[in-house]
């Protein structure tokens, strides 16, 4: 062995090379070691090493892999990003809504299951009209036995709708694409239900779902960029449409807002009659619970009606009854104790038609703000703002009205709630005369007219009294 290691050993001028590394760093390969000092110029190879080198270095210089489709291959779908957590975020509104509506209901089963009207009932039961419940705050017709409910309480609407903005804003959805998957979840679960509830009239509550879904994610989404097409088309739209959306949705909020002030001022006034009604029933304390949540979940329904009412045209609680500033017809109405707030056939409240024109009002409001906005702009651009924004504001009024009535039949209190024509075109009217006054006496032509005008009445005052101003030099 001693005899061979020489034979076998380094040549004299040998050294190591590493051709992978020497490929990879071009010319600026080096040895490492004691004594050893840097190469600046490439080994010289064989014709095998040569060959070997090339191959690394055409293998080291391939950034990435390349997939080529075939030929006539469909297209790839490529799922938005975070379009799971959308569908977790509208599973999960979904189901939290359910349980505002579901829970009370299970609760009352567990505290009345002694009884015998229930028979032979079980919380399952009571979970399926929990659910159809929810349903029914979704646009559900719901019919039990020969009850049919048509009545939507738009408090259970309110909820799902502010539980998915909530959900959605929490998800952080970047994109418009995944709160489509939100919506998605939403209605996913809304179908589950439905089936769940097995209820007669239940599918109609998927309609209903579409809309909360679609309110529910915009407002979830807002401030999220908006897609292409959308703002391509609104880029398109004229100033003063723009100005009469701004407009109407103002007129509806104050209109929302004096609506709820007339609501609370009734139930703070009457809450002697509300608790004495409440007291009729006896309930216990679980049941007093669940009595209290089902009349605040119809409390919208409540304000919307008190909105007709000043609007003048007034609602009605039973068939041939009516309630309006200008007459109250009442009639035999459900041991319900919030039902103590309604005025009473004698009362003040049905000899004041001036209250049906509270619109006047929400008009002047709406109209001060427009006019400094649009400060500067035409009379023509302005009116049609105001034109438009009465129209749209009692379109939306008629709708809300049109989802606040209802009924719980058959019998005399199948007829619930307030006529959508008519306070639709109530709301128009009060508003577009009201908003376009304050926007016709803010003009600036309107202004300087009338400082012509009262410079030529001090003018003419002079000349009949014969007085002239001070400072004339006479």
């Amino acid at each position: 062995m001693q005899a061979i290691r020489p034979a076998l050993g380094r040549a004299p001028g040998y050294r190591t090379h590493r051709p992978g590394i020497a490929a990879a760093l071009g010319r600026r390969a080096w040895s490492s070691g004691p004594g050893r000092g840097r190469l600046d110029t490439p080994p010289r190879h064989t014709g095998a090493g040569a060959a070997l080198a090339h191959h690394e270095r055409v293998t080291t210089s391939t950034p990435t892999r390349r997939v080529v489709e075939p030929a006539g291959a469909p297209p790839r779908i490529q799922l938005p990003d975070q379009w799971l957590r959308g569908l977790l975020a509208g599973g999960e509104a979904a189901v939290l809504s359910w349980l505002v509506v579901a829970v009370p209901a299970i609760a009352t089963y567990v505290a009345t299951a002694s009884a015998p009207e229930l028979g032979s009932a079980g919380w399952l039961e009571a979970a399926r009209v929990g659910t159809a419940a929810w349903l029914l705050g979704h646009g559900a017709a719901i019919t039990l036995g020969e009850l049919t409910i048509t009545l939507m309480p738009l408090g259970i609407t309110l909820v799902a709708l502010g539980v998915l903005a909530a959900s959605v804003r929490r998800a952080h959805l970047g994109s418009w694409a995944s709160g489509g998957f939100a919506a998605a979840g939403y209605l996913l679960l809304t179908t589950a239900f439905v089936a769940f509830a097995a209820t007669p009239g239940g599918v109609q509550g998927l309609l209903g779902a579409v809309g909360v879904t679609v309110c529910g994610v915009a407002i979830g989404l807002r401030g999220a960029p908006a897609p292409a097409w959308w703002a391509k088309t609104t880029a398109k739209i004229p100033g003063w449409v723009s100005d009469a959306v701004a407009l109407a949705w103002r007129l509806v909020l104050v209109q929302v807002a004096l609506a709820t002030v007339a609501t609370v001022w009734m139930i703070v006034a009457n809450l002697g009659a509300i608790t004495e009604l409440h007291d009729q029933l006896g309930p216990d304390a679980v049941s007093a619970v669940v009595l209290v949540l089902a009349q605040l979940l119809v409390l919208p329904n409540l304000v919307l009606w008190a909105g007709a009412y000043l609007l003048g045209s007034g609602f009605a609680v039973g068939a041939d009854t009516v309630f309006s500033p200008s007459v109250i017809e009442a009639g035999p109405l459900p041991l319900v104790p919030v039902l103590g707030a309604l005025p009473e056939p004698d009362g003040l409240l049905g000899q004041l038609p001036v209250l049906g024109l509270v619109g006047l009002l929400s008009g002047l409001v709406a109209g001060v703000w427009l006019a400094r906005r649009m400060r500067g702009r035409g009379a023509v651009s302005m009116l049609a703002a105001v034109a438009g924004a009465a129209a749209l504001a009692g379109l939306v009024l008629a709708g809300f009205t049109a989802l606040a009535a209802g009924g719980v039949g058959p019998g005399r209190m199948a007829t619930m709630g307030g006529d959508w024509l008519a306070v639709g075109v109530a709301m128009a009217w009060q508003a577009a005369a009201a908003a376009g006054v304050v926007i016709v006496l803010a003009h600036p032509i309107t202004a300087a007219g009338a400082r012509r005008l009262r410079a030529a009445a001090g003018v003419w005052w002079e000349q009949v009294t014969g007085t002239k101003k001070s400072g004339d030099g006479h």
